[in-house]
């Protein structure tokens, strides 16, 4: 009769360890077979319940409906270590709006629990679904409230808009990322890039990446002359859209680039994202395109093609021979 032995500890916690993604910035779906291996883990007994536990708050956190976050919230009594996330993935609106003032309330719970650990958020939100002049149940107050908490955030990605927090039709209000002054990398999807934008950008203490996905006003503004006025540090920008509709280099103003920034501290990129349909909505493309990038942790690593200074033109008059 064969007698079954039980697998030494240390072998299991190593098949845990190694079953862990490569990459560090990893934010896994509940789908994700790494985050269903994991789960199996915490039944197997109490040592491996805890090493799990420990990699799924690291690389599992996804509350992509408003069940999830509910589930969430209700076990922070129980388990107080939720609070201390760092990595976060949100999308609690179930369909097309945010009008729910139930959802956005467990949003700013979430963040008062969070707010001290939290360091890097994803967010695929519709923001722009409900503006501040139909906003009746006040919805955008509660969320610019909860958003305003993240003071030690270092990476936000904002999948649908450019975190569009207002909460008058004015929209006089700073951007709620402006109050985030850890802030290192920073995802934004269509925002005005406008001379005020470049400005509020070199304000930023810490920032080192901003990436723009189909940003407007990007052929009028002078990005460097905007930027160094409040700004003297190195900055990546990138700038994301389909081939058909991308800034071309001789749209984008680059007067004086030379006098503004003879060291090239910052450097401006394009990066054309793949369509390979003709009846493909370049939105949703570059969206998705966006959302996968930043959940893999990949995002901030992408390059294109660089926008150079303009070429310097000699003095020199051309003789005829």
């Amino acid at each position: 009769m064969e007698v079954s032995m039980p697998l030494p500890l240390e072998l299991v916690l190593n098949v845990i360890t190694n079953s862990l993604p490569k990459y560090p910035n990893v934010i896994l779906a509940p789908s994700h077979p790494i985050t269903q291996t994991l789960l199996s883990f915490t039944l197997v007994c109490h040592e491996t319940r805890r090493i799990a536990n420990r990699y799924l708050r690291q690389y599992c956190m996804y509350l992509s409906s408003e069940r999830r976050l509910r589930a969430f919230l209700l076990e922070i009594p129980n388990r107080p270590e939720l609070r201390n996330i760092e990595s976060l993935f949100l999308a609690p609106f179930d369909g097309h709006t945010i009008d729910d003032l139930s959802t956005a309330m467990w949003v700013r719970e979430l963040f008062s629990f969070t707010c001290n650990s939290l360091k890097r958020l994803i967010i695929d939100v519709p923001l722009r679904s409900l503006y501040p002049e139909t906003d009746h149940l006040a919805v955008r107050a509660v969320l610019r409230e909860a958003f305003v908490k993240l003071e030690n955030l270092e990476e936000l990605v904002s999948v649908r808009d450019e975190l569009f927090l207002s909460v008058t039709h004015h929209g006089n209000e700073p951007p709620v990322w402006k109050s985030w002054i850890k802030l290192r990398r920073l995802a934004l999807y269509n925002v005005d890039a406008s001379p005020g934008f470049w400005r509020s950008v070199g304000q930023m203490p810490a920032l080192e990446t901003v990436v723009l996905t189909r940003a407007d006003s990007l052929r009028e503004s002078n990005i460097k002359k905007e930027y160094f006025k409040n700004g003297d540090r190195a900055l990546n920008v990138l700038l994301i859209n389909v081939e058909e509709d991308q800034v071309r280099f001789s749209q984008i103003p680059r007067i004086n680039w030379d006098k503004l920034d003879p060291q090239k501290r910052v450097t401006i990129f394009t990066y054309n994202v793949p369509c390979p349909f003709e009846e493909d909505d370049p939105i949703d493309i570059c969206q998705e395109h966006v959302r996968i990038g930043a959940e893999s942790g990949t995002l901030w690593d992408w390059r294109g093609e660089q926008i150079q200074h303009l070429p310097k033109v000699s003095n020199a008059r051309l003789h005829l021979g």
